[in-house]
């Protein structure tokens, strides 16, 4: 911007605008550079002063701020009870604000505030407390005044300040209270009371958070001059008259000149009004005895004149009276009218009675106030009886006559079920007139008396029996007149008696159930008055069910289980409920068996296993005798390799494995004589591998040819071999599959050549 210039300008602008930051930097050093530590207000000479004491309310900061800094602007405010006093401007850091001669209104809590430079304080709240007040003082405009004039009263607070409230006292009572922001207050007054009247006042001062009272004030007195003026109240013939007596009452003003109005008053009704007098006149009835009363008001003055009238009865009012009191139906009521006070004799012969059902007069039976009635639905009513004389009709009070209804025979009822040793309620009811009066008998003995009085009561007892038969001995009796009472027939009730602990039985027995066969569960209880319901419930040690419910008036009941399985293993209860109880029977315990027909098979199987296993042991028993018997038969002579071929073949057999056993090998034939085809083909058989063959080998042992010996006698040896051949494995024992039979017949035939 400075580029654009000449020279002068640039270096002109360029200070001016040096300068004005220079100021605004200034300007901000200043405004950080100051700080108000502290704000305290203070009262000299003391927070508590008397009244007309100067007190000065003192204001002192303390305010730090940086070197160089000229003196700032103190703004200093006062206030007391949150209201303003005072503002100014001060360069002193302590602003006095004086209070000349205090006041009671100059009480309060005071604070001072201070702000410099945007930043400001408030000091604590401090109270000031003035005391003493000015003695109120009363002014009136007159001493003296005539009865109905006003008397203006003045009360003031000389010297004092704030709100106010004025008093004022009229002997001693307070009479009026006003409020004012002035130091005194002026109230017109009407004095009631002639002769002389001590006025009074005081004030208060409202601060604000209390009143301050001030003294009373000293007595002013007025005195009030008593007007010239009076009522008279005259009754003629006389003060006491009787009935039928004509009577008037007179109300006369006495003053100069009688224009005012005047009032005849009794008790709250004006009987009659007029200037300076009025009359009033009546036969005198007993309603005309009270207080009359005579007055006059002038400028808000009362003047009274009062008398009492007495008015005898000619007769009293009179009264109807019933006998009996009570009636039943079908009883005879006499009815009597009668007035009991009577003033002169000689007016009672001339009363005449009559008496009236439901207002209108009833003409038959009735003569001078009496009658007679039979009780019923046709004398009920409201009755009243009116006496006569001398223009004078005076009515009894109303009797009411309700003809009473006899208790009828009375129904006995239980309330609830009845249980055996528990209790129970028994209701008695009867229809007639109440209150009557039920008593409970049991054997002819009292046991419990109530009387009902309203419709809606009724008469239950409470006991209890202990057996069934007991139940027949209660009656009740009902009762409302003194003369008749009726009973009720014994009680008949259902008796219900408490169940006793089942017993659960099974069928067959629990040690002999078995798999596939039927079980009843049967439920018995010793004792219990039907209907009763049986249930049925099984319990394990996995699961738990609800198997049957029956209801049965009996006391045992049965569930049938068709089909028992093992799963059917567990506990077993019932259950029995009727109206007064449930119980539960023991558990019992079923373990269901396996089934007959499986345990015949098992033992079948098992023993065919254990005779298999018997034979095979007596078979292979043999098999090795005969083994053993044969091998001793074929070592008695050696045998030529040929035979032990053959022998080896016929049985299946190495010849090796023979002769490593010790088993000599000797040529043998059939018994029966075979072809050569025969032969051949059955050596030429192979061994089977679909089965065992059995082969039988006739064997001829030839006997040793000894030259000692004598020649063999005619003999044969024969040794039969029953050979169960099975195939054989090269790599298995060569006598694995192969069972021996051998018999040996030592009478052989004799070798043929």
């Amino acid at each position: 911007m400075c580029e654009h210039q000449r020279p002068s300008h640039r270096i002109g602008t360029c200070c001016l605008l040096c300068l004005l930051l220079l100021l605004l930097f200034t300007c901000q050093r200043v405004k950080a550079d100051v700080s108000i530590d502290d704000l305290r207000l203070s009262f000299h000479p003391s927070p508590n002063v008397q009244r007309d004491t100067n007190v000065t309310i003192k204001c002192h900061a303390s305010v730090s701020r940086s070197s160089g800094f000229s003196s700032p602007q103190y703004a200093f405010s006062i206030k007391k009870d949150n209201k303003e006093l005072h503002r100014t401007l001060s360069t002193s850091n302590t602003y006095d604000y004086p209070i000349e001669a205090a006041r009671v209104s100059d009480s309060g809590s005071y604070q001072c505030f201070l702000s410099i430079e945007g930043k400001s304080r408030s000091s604590e709240r401090e109270k000031l407390k003035v005391t003493g007040t000015h003695k109120a003082v009363i002014r009136v405009d007159r001493s003296s005044i005539q009865e109905g004039d006003e008397v203006t009263v003045t009360c003031a607070a000389p010297g004092e300040r704030g709100s106010f409230i004025f008093f004022f006292y009229v002997d001693n009572k307070e009479v009026r209270n006003n409020e004012s922001s002035s130091e005194e207050y002026s109230v017109q007054l009407r004095l009631k009371h002639s002769g002389p009247n001590n006025l009074t006042c005081d004030y208060t001062i409202r601060l604000f958070s209390e009143s301050v009272p001030s003294a009373i004030s000293r007595q002013a007195i007025v005195v009030v001059r008593e007007i010239d003026i009076s009522v008279l109240l005259t009754i003629s013939p006389s003060m006491t008259i009787i009935e039928a007596d004509n009577f008037s009452v007179s109300c006369m003003v006495n003053s100069p000149n009688k224009s005012e109005s005047v009032l005849l008053i009794k008790g709250s009704n004006i009987l009659s009004t007029g200037k300076g007098k009025t009359d009033y006149g009546q036969t005198a009835g007993t309603g005309h005895s009270g207080e009359y009363m005579c007055k006059v008001e002038i400028n808000g003055v009362f003047k009274i004149d009062k008398k009492m009238l007495t008015v005898k009865e000619l007769f009293s009012r009179p009264t109807l009276t019933s006998s009996p009191p009570e009636a039943f139906e079908g009883d005879f009521i006499r009815l009597s009218c009668q007035s009991t006070n009577v003033s002169l004799e000689s007016i009672r012969k001339e009363i005449k009675y009559s008496i009236f059902k439901d207002g209108n007069r009833r003409s038959i039976n009735n003569e001078n106030g009496q009658m007679t009635a039979r009780a019923g639905p046709s004398a009920d009513g409201n009755y009243t009886c009116l006496a006569e004389a001398k223009l004078i009709s005076k009515e009894s009070p109303v009797i009411v006559i309700r003809s009473k209804v006899l208790a009828s025979k009375p129904e006995i009822s239980v309330k609830d079920k009845v249980i055996l040793d528990r209790p129970f309620q028994i209701q008695c009811k009867s229809n007639g007139t109440l209150p009557i009066k039920y008593t409970l008998f049991e054997d002819d003995k009292v046991v419990y008396e109530k009387t009902v009085h309203h419709p809606r009561e009724e008469a239950l007892f409470a006991t209890s029996i202990s057996r069934k038969e007991h139940i027949h001995k209660f009656l009740c009796r009902a009762q409302n007149s003194p003369r008749v009472h009726v009973s009720s027939q014994p009680l008949k009730a259902f008796v219900v008696e408490p169940l006793g602990k089942p017993l659960l039985t099974t069928l067959p027995v629990p040690d002999n159930v078995e798999e596939g066969s039927e079980l009843i569960l049967i439920c018995n209880v010793p004792s219990g008055t039907p209907p009763i319901t049986f249930k049925w419930y099984w319990d394990s040690s996995s699961s738990k069910a609800h198997l049957h419910t029956s209801t049965v008036n009996a006391n045992s009941s049965y569930h049938t289980i068709q089909w028992m399985e093992r799963m059917d293993s567990g506990e077993y209860f019932c259950e029995a409920v009727n109206p007064a109880n449930n119980v539960k029977s023991d558990p019992v315990t079923i373990h269901v068996k396996l089934a007959s027909w499986k345990k015949v098979l098992i033992g079948a199987i098992f023993l065919l296993v254990v005779i298999a296993l018997i034979l095979v042991f007596i078979v292979r028993c043999r098999a090795k005798r005969g083994k053993r018997e044969a091998a001793t038969e074929l070592s008695v002579k050696p045998a030529s390799p040929k035979s032990d071929d053959s022998l080896a073949v016929n049985m299946g057999l190495d010849t090796p494995f023979l002769n490593k056993v010790g088993v000599d090998i000797v040529p043998s034939v059939w018994t029966d004589r075979q072809s050569s085809s025969d032969s051949s083909s059955d050596r030429s058989r192979a061994p089977s591998h679909n089965g065992p063959d059995v082969e039988y080998t006739e064997v001829v042992h030839p006997q040793p040819l000894d030259p000692a010996r004598v020649p063999l006698k005619k003999g044969t040896d024969t040794v039969y071999s029953e050979l169960q051949t099975a195939p054989l494995d090269p790599s298995e024992h060569v006598d694995n599959g192969t069972v021996e039979y051998a018999e040996l017949n030592h009478d052989l035939p004799e070798p043929v050549d």
